[in-house]
């Protein structure tokens, strides 16, 4: 909704005046539903869509009427420009992003609402510095890259059903980090893959090789230029090994979730070693994921593919303890291996995976485990539970920043 696409700093800035019309569409929208709801999300610079940004509650706000036109004056709280550079690392704002706001207001899910912005105003304070758009501090030579591959696999969700597997071709985004030399074979590094959650694919953590790469490139950049993170190697791939998925469809395909530990042995981690320069040995794999994800990563990475992987990161994970039986089960399966370490993160108002996840955490912490040492206070696991936090990004990009800090650390 800001057309010139000029950075602008939001702590200048006391309010938003928008006015636009706005109408379910026929056949696409649950009658029971409440009137239409909205949010303004604000896009930081190194934003990738609509989930690069970050939403305060003051920002969302209902409509009167079932369709009609909204004229709204939205105050940008006091606090929010802290609040996006805690998110964001800067107070430099590239967009502002108009989102429908479907959540427990009883849409069935693919409800679509039509809108046409008809005025935006933002208004600045009063002697209000000029804005200056965001500066990392990077030369070109500091920054990686990122390349969009597609790799070799099958449709594994077909081979668990007994059924004849497809063979196709699946995207991913791979960053490489500043001065990685394919030509280099004596350098290699870590390789660190991350998932998505419910619904969702590839591009929702926003890693892309337009504009500024997106969020999660600017903390890799950042890190690795100051040292905070060790190089590595990321790869953010979609978790359905169904070629029948589609991730704009109702849902997601369960099959295909479970299915992901084939692709990921057989497939994608061996096309990463073969095509570019990365460590051997399961000391130098991570893998972690947000929401549906983090449970992969708990019920694939760690269950099924812990001779392949020994970092993991479970982001607000849709996983539990089972009463214990998860740890027995993986003690059982992989007896002789540990994990370097386990890190979750969740937030304590997200009322979708809290409960699993303080039962994950308080069996570690109070009865242990042996594969992330035999101390209870281990140095191999962490767990953050982010006050206020919800089921949404601002968690996990904090998540995906603390896991990457940690990881890959020379001894």
């Amino acid at each position: 909704i800001k057309s010139d696409k000029k950075e602008i700093n939001i702590a200048n800035y006391e309010s938003i005046e928008l006015e636009f019309v706005y109408s379910p569409i026929t056949g696409k929208w649950n009658p029971k539903a409440k009137n239409p709801g909205f949010a303004l999300r604000i896009l930081p610079w190194d934003s990738t869509g609509i989930f690069g940004g970050y939403v305060d509650e003051g920002l969302y706000f209902d409509t009167e009427e079932e369709y009609g036109t909204c004229t709204k004056t939205i105050i940008i709280p006091a606090d929010i420009a802290d609040k996006v550079i805690a998110s964001s690392s800067q107070d430099a704002v590239k967009a502002f992003a108009l989102k429908f706001n479907d959540y427990q207001r009883g849409n069935d899910n693919g409800d679509q609402v039509k809108v046409q912005l008809k005025k935006v105003k933002f208004n600045r304070k009063a002697n209000a510095p000029a804005d200056k758009p965001f500066d990392d501090g990077l030369t070109d030579e500091q920054r990686g890259t990122v390349k969009s591959i597609y790799y070799p696999t099958k449709d594994y969700a077909a081979i668990n059903k007994g059924e004849e597997p497809t063979e196709y071709e699946k995207h991913a985004w791979v960053y490489l980090p500043a001065g990685y030399d394919a030509e280099d074979k004596n350098t290699k590094y870590p390789v660190f893959i991350l998932i998505h959650g419910h619904g969702q694919n590839e591009n929702t953590w926003g890693l892309t090789d337009e504009g500024n790469g997106g969020k999660i490139k600017g903390y890799m950049d950042r890190g690795m230029a100051s040292g905070e993170y060790e190089k590595f190697i990321l790869v953010c791939a979609t978790g359905i090994a169904s070629k029948n998925w589609g991730p704009n469809g109702k849902g997601t395909d369960m099959d295909g979730s479970n299915a992901f530990g084939g692709e990921l042995r057989n497939d994608l981690l061996l096309y990463i070693r073969e095509n570019y320069n990365v460590a051997e040995g399961r000391d130098n794999v991570a893998l972690a994921g947000l929401s549906m994800g983090g449970g992969q990563t708990m019920n694939i990475g760690i269950a099924k593919c812990l001779d392949l992987i020994s970092y993991f990161g479970a982001f607000s994970a849709a996983a539990s303890a089972n009463g214990g039986q998860y740890f027995t089960d993986v003690d059982a399966a992989f007896p002789d291996l540990d994990i370097n370490y386990l890190y979750m993160i969740c937030g304590d108002a997200d009322k979708l995976v809290i409960g699993g996840v303080r039962e994950i955490n308080d069996y570690i912490t109070t009865t242990g485990w042996s594969k992330l040492g035999d101390s209870i206070a281990t140095q191999r696991y962490h767990y953050t539970e982010v006050p206020g936090g919800t089921h949404d990004f601002p968690v996990w990009f904090q998540g995906f920043d603390e896991f990457s800090r940690i990881i890959f650390k020379k001894k």
